[in-house]
């Protein structure tokens, strides 16, 4: 009777090794996943602020926002951010200038 005692050691060395690598590799995407949320979010309410004329250096700094620009074009604001490192955009319509210029 032959015994192999420790061959099972380096099969579950490679298996957690594996599995860390997987995990981290998970966590940084999830991560990034957030980071860029985090960054549309902060254009939505900065675009919303600009409709409503709202202070938007309050709402960019609630945000943790590094840079932001916003353009108006009738009755459509555009907000460009970056936070963290991550850009992203949002746009709105100010409806009330909409029914204004209806009736």
């Amino acid at each position: 009777m032959r015994l192999d005692r420790g061959s099972a050691t380096p099969l579950l060395v490679a298996i957690i090794a594996v599995t860390s690598l997987v995990t981290l590799a998970m966590s940084q995407f999830a991560e990034s996943v957030i980071d860029e949320h985090r960054a549309l979010t902060a254009a939505e309410a900065l675009a919303l602020a600009a409709v409503i004329d709202g202070d938007l250096d309050e709402i960019a700094r609630q945000h943790e926002v590094d840079e932001f620009t916003v353009d108006y074009d009738d009755e459509t604001v555009t907000v460009h951010v970056v936070r963290h490192g991550v850009s992203s955009q949002s746009t709105a319509v100010d409806h009330r200038r909409t029914l204004d210029d209806s009736e």
